[in-house]
């Protein structure tokens, strides 16, 4: 970690520390008879003048209700906006991973961050078949993982995925992509051993990763079971969440007729039959209530105002996906010009992806520009990975705190971009280069947004970098 990074980082903690303080309605007196610290030295720790260790933040979530973890910031690994891993790099971190005795998987990291979810990999298929058999015994099948899947497929590769008790094999091609869910078993081989046949797997997390993942590991099996909704299209999605809006308000079905002035039957159609025990769920056979109707757009807002919530949080997102996978042939995508007809800088091509991730984008990108305009500009709220395939170089162009960048990326160099960071691609050669292009959303929900923009005056600054008490001892 260079001198920059650590002061940052050690910056950071020191806010944490104080706004957690703060949260605890502890002053400095206190803090320091709580948690063991001479008279005065709070106030340097949270200032940063003197460095926390590892004891103080034991002691500190030993005496009050916190984690460690909720005293620990993030590393800051890409301090220029972007960071990119060269193809050397990436070939240098390979490894073969066998199955039933022998290779299966060649793996190369490519570019990450300790600031986004994702984990991307470039996977060689080392495993060659005859068939596109979907019970070929020399197919080597997972367990599934916990992280949500993007894939994209460049060669003869044949994918495979289970979904219940039911197997699948479907021939893949350059192009061909495929967004999968959590813990579904799959599995990749290769149907010719003369040409490049591999994968770029772009796991992430969403929103499963992280605090979410703790809390129920604390809570347990039942409760996280109890907890799952249904997306929509299940008719039990939009009554179990007015049922979960029921139970955390102490409302009954006789009170929520009363607010919204709907009939009691009617109710009944809109919220199931079953009671409000908050539990909401996917299980309908337990009790707890069964399908329902479908609210009209009035009843929504009646029922939003209500339960005292917004009409969205009513609406249950929706997947595409079938038996847990959507699949997107390269031959069947939609491809469009950037940013219009006339002189294009880019060619765009959607690949796989859900409405279930609504913030999820995965994009192929034909560069056509030789130098790219302000119209070229790409600026996302998301964290971006980018991988040059192909054999064409590409210059990217950057902006970050006040300054303009500029590198060229060689085929099979990957880049990690964080969010809001404006990018433009443009030629580094006689060949156009092709791009992947894949964009996450991180912790910053639409949900922080939402607050961001409701808060005081100042508040978003001392947000980000508590700076001071809560009060002032001196009185107003």
């Amino acid at each position: 970690m260079s001198a920059t990074a650590a002061e940052g980082f050690s910056r950071r903690a020191a806010a944490l520390l104080r706004s957690a303080a703060n949260d605890l309605k502890r002053d400095d007196e206190n803090a320091e008879r709580e948690l063991g610290l001479e008279p005065g030295t709070f106030a340097d720790h949270t200032s940063g003048k003197r460095p926390l260790d590892w004891a103080l933040l034991r002691r500190a979530a030993e005496v009050w209700p916190l984690n460690e973890r909720d005293l620990l910031p993030v590393h800051d690994d890409c301090p220029a906006g972007l960071s990119v891993l060269r193809a050397k790099e990436s070939l240098g971190s390979s490894r073969v991973l066998a199955r039933g005795g022998e290779g299966y998987y060649e793996y190369r990291d490519t570019a990450m961050s300790r600031i986004a979810s994702y984990r991307p990999e470039w996977i060689r298929m080392l495993r060659v078949v005859e068939d596109n058999r979907a019970d070929n015994p020399r197919v080597q099948w997972n367990h599934g993982h916990l992280l949500y899947q993007f894939t994209y497929f460049v060669g003869p590769v044949n994918y495979y995925y289970r979904w219940g008790d039911t197997s699948y094999c479907v021939p893949m091609e350059t192009g061909d992509s495929v967004w999968g869910l959590p813990f579904a078993p799959h599995s990749f081989t290769a149907r010719s051993d003369s040409e490049p046949a591999y994968i770029l797997a772009l796991t992430y997390g969403g929103a499963l990763v992280g605090d979410a993942q703790r809390e129920l590991a604390v809570l347990g099996r039942r409760p996280a079971h109890d907890l799952a909704l249904p997306v929509a299209g299940s008719p039990s999605s939009q009554p179990g969440l007015i049922r979960s809006f029921m139970a955390a308000r102490c409302l009954t079905p006789a009170e929520l007729a009363d607010r919204t002035g709907l009939a009691a039957d009617r109710l009944t159609e809109l919220c199931g039959p079953g009671d409000t025990d908050g539990r909401g769920g996917t299980d309908d056979t337990d009790g707890r209530g069964g399908p329902g109707d479908t609210a009209t757009e009035s009843e929504l807002a009646l029922l939003a105002e209500a339960l005292g919530v917004s009409v969205r949080d009513l609406l249950a997102p929706r997947s595409t996906s079938h038996r847990g996978v959507s699949i997107q042939h390269g031959r069947d995508a939609r491809s469009w010009d950037h940013p219009g007809k006339d002189g294009p800088a880019y060619r765009f091509t959607q690949l796989a992806g859900d409405p279930l991730h609504p913030h999820t984008t995965a994009l192929q990108v034909d560069v056509r520009a030789a130098a790219a305009s302000d119209d070229a500009r790409l600026v996302t709220h998301q964290h971006q990975y980018l991988y040059v395939l192909g054999d064409a170089p590409v210059e990217v162009s950057w902006e970050h705190d006040g300054r303009r960048r500029t590198d060229v990326l060689e085929p099979g160099d990957s880049a990690y971009i964080e969010p809001l960071v404006p990018l433009t691609f443009s030629t580094a050669g006689d060949t156009l280069p092709r791009l992947l292009l894949l964009r996450i959303a991180g912790a910053v929900t639409p949900d922080v947004r939402y607050a961001l923009g409701s808060m005081a005056h100042g508040g978003i600054d001392r947000y980000i970098a508590e700076d001071r008490l809560w009060y002032s001892k001196e009185g107003n």
